[in-house]
């Protein structure tokens, strides 16, 4: 077995209590928390679509493959549970049953836009389907990159259709996580599934589907370590639209590409590098530059730890000038006889979270 580590204990029946409880009290179409300011929810809520259910679930669940892919390879996991657990998390997301429940139950008239409260419970029972567990704080880690990474490509999106692109290069992406021919045959049938779902829906339904993916993204605000040294992201966590880089466009071009691997390429590398010591000075409002004859100023200690404190406190960074934030999900294997129960027990599991979503329409 697997195991995500962050020394903080599992919650998953807590969540699974929020979960029942926002259905039961009737909450709909939203991922913010209502109580902040209930009136502007509530215009907010007669524009939500719910049709955009499987493509937040779909999207964010790709993007959740990109990390454990990342994290699995940074640890030297064996190819065989890395291939494993890759396989096993891809059949439960994509499974056809799972993405009819999703399409059908959003076509009903009483249907409900999913809560980030939702999705974030079932995200966190499919990315445990396989050989490993995740406990709430690297579930937390997780659910940051998932949302950020996602609502900055649909920040950079300029019209309707470009969901669609986001999706299936999504979908295309994780078919190159150890590729074989039972997954690309999955993954074709989504994006068939997907593609006939979006014609039938027309111009207007599709329109509204894409804002109401945007709509779903605001109320995220994480600063993420990957974004913020690419120069895509300020410290107030907020995106910029245009950067003056040439590796940009590259990456607007690509977006639902694998941005973790993606950012590795060599030539995206020397690309940013001149950059980041500018970029690290204007966060914190220095001029790095010193104009010849000018003369330099002692600089404030104190003032300087309580700015650079209040700058980068709450960045989700690590180590390493590499750093995107998902060194923060840690994998370490398990005993011989864990990880035989755990795969005995695999089908049985797998099954039971396919039931429960098939009902959810």
């Amino acid at each position: 077995m697997l195991l995500f580590l962050f020394a903080v204990k599992d919650v998953a029946g807590g969540s699974h209590k929020a979960v029942k409880h926002g259905r039961q009290a009737g909450h709909t179409g939203t991922s913010c928390t209502e109580a902040k300011n209930p009136i502007k929810i509530q215009i907010t809520k007669q524009q939500l679509n719910p049709r955009a259910n499987v493509f937040i679930l779909v999207n964010l669940g790709c993007e959740m493959l990109y990390v454990i892919d990342q994290r699995l390879k940074a640890q030297q996991i064996a190819k065989d549970k890395s291939v494993q657990v890759i396989h096993d998390v891809t059949a439960v997301l994509l499974d056809p049953k799972f993405i009819d429940s999703l399409l059908n139950g959003s076509k009903h008239t009483n249907a409900q836009l999913l809560t980030a409260e939702h999705c974030k419970f079932m995200l966190n029972d499919i990315a445990t389907c396989s050989v490993m567990r995740i406990d709430e704080q690297s579930m937390g880690k997780l659910w940051s990159l998932m949302t950020m990474l996602y609502k900055w490509q649909l920040f950079v999106s300029r019209h309707q259709h470009h969901l669609l692109e986001i999706t299936f290069r999504h979908l295309d992406a994780i078919n190159k996580l150890y590729p074989d021919a039972k997954r690309h045959m999955l993954i074709d049938f989504t994006k068939n599934t997907l593609l006939d779902f979006w014609n039938g829906s027309g111009e207007e339904a599709q329109l509204s589907i894409y804002s109401t993916n945007k709509a779903w993204l605001e109320c995220f605000n994480t600063k993420i370590s990957l974004l913020i040294r690419l120069g895509f992201q300020g410290m107030d966590g907020s995106f910029f639209k245009d950067v003056d880089q040439e590796y940009f466009g590259d990456y607007v071009q690509t977006i639902g590409d694998n941005m973790y691997v993606k950012s590795e390429e060599p030539h995206q590398q020397a690309g940013r590098e001149p950059n980041r010591i500018d970029q690290l000075a204007a966060q914190l409002n220095i001029n790095p530059s010193i104009n010849e004859g000018e003369d330099l100023q002692p600089i404030n200690a104190r003032q300087f730890q309580e700015q650079f404190e209040q700058t980068f406190g709450n960045v989700l960074l690590d180590e390493g000038h590499s750093a995107t934030g998902c060194e923060f999900v840690q994998l370490q294997p398990a005993g011989s006889s864990t990880e035989a129960h755990s795969r005995a027990g695999d089908s049985i599991l797998n099954q039971n979270l396919i039931d429960l979503y098939s009902k959810m329409a």
